[in-house]
């Protein structure tokens, strides 16, 4: 992706909902540090302290915005307490939020250039409350970095180790054996349950003889395979399908899959595969 042109871009993501003020305030926030920021709002609706939803959403997004981009992530159920504040320099982007697991798919990219710690009082506001870091800390750091990227990042605190980092362990799909051990890591708004377990791993899904996902937990499987939504039958079965963010994904046709299955985010599965 191309950097913006003329004006620095700012994307935020948080569990806020827009009944509060929370919202407009963290965008005056950068506003007043960066008058001519872009503000593009990727979702304030992600279900309140669900960090993994918060870590799939960003993921899924992110790659589709111009390179310089800001990320302000706000799902933080543990602010006031230990967990550290942080920004990652990842690709063409910058990332800025807690470090309680939301940058979990980040942090596996093969392009990870670096992390801080935002402990720099010049780049947060000069009281800091115990509850609004959002509004306190992350907008402006993310403010400052829209504006000054990556003249600005080296200063906002010390450097971190990644690998120290916190990763969420639902976000990582391995091979055992012949069999992929993932979880549901997502469920839109149409119920589509979408996977942990990238396209990339499975480019023979359409070609192979057999492909099934088995759900241990509720002792039940899923064989059916279908290349797009109006594919076969409306016959109320669920069936596997790539997803357009890439993973591999469970739907029912004109249906919803979480509540035909039965299942949850969070809920582990195993993907068979058999060689055409």
């Amino acid at each position: 992706m191309k950097a913006s042109s003329s004006r620095p871009v700012v994307a935020l993501l948080t569990d806020f909902g827009l009944g509060d003020g929370y919202i407009g305030i963290m965008k005056g926030v950068i506003a007043g540090i960066t008058p001519d920021a872009q503000m593009i709002d990727i979702t304030h609706e992600i279900a309140p302290q669900h960090i993994g939803e918060a870590a799939w959403i960003l993921a899924s997004t992110y790659r589709y915005f111009p390179a310089m981009t800001a990320f302000l992530c706000v799902v933080d159920p543990g602010v006031g307490s230990d967990r550290s504040a942080i920004a990652l320099h990842a690709g063409d982007w910058f990332f800025v939020g807690p470090d309680n697991g939301l940058f979990s798919y980040i942090l596996n990219e093969p392009a990870l250039h670096g992390a801080v710690e935002l402990a720099n009082p010049a780049y947060r506001l000069s009281q800091v409350s115990s509850t609004f870091h959002g509004r306190d800390i992350f907008a402006p750091a993310a403010a400052y970095l829209a504006s000054g990227a990556g003249d600005v990042f080296s200063k906002l605190g010390p450097s971190l180790d990644p690998a120290n980092l916190v990763r969420l362990s639902t976000v990582t799909a391995t091979w055992h054996g012949s069999a992929i051990e993932a979880h549901i890591v997502h469920i839109d708004r149409f119920g589509n349950l979408i996977t942990g377990i990238p396209l990339s791993m499975v480019p023979d899904l359409f070609t192979a003889e057999q492909a099934c996902i088995t759900f241990p937990e509720q002792g039940m499987r899923v064989e059916q395979r279908r290349r797009f939504f109006a594919e076969g039958a409306e016959n109320g079965q669920a069936f596997i399908y790539g997803d357009s963010s890439g993973y591999v994904g469970i739907a029912v046709r004109n249906g919803n899959a979480a509540k035909t299955l039965g299942v949850a985010c969070g809920v582990p599965i195993t993907f068979d595969i058999s060689p055409g």
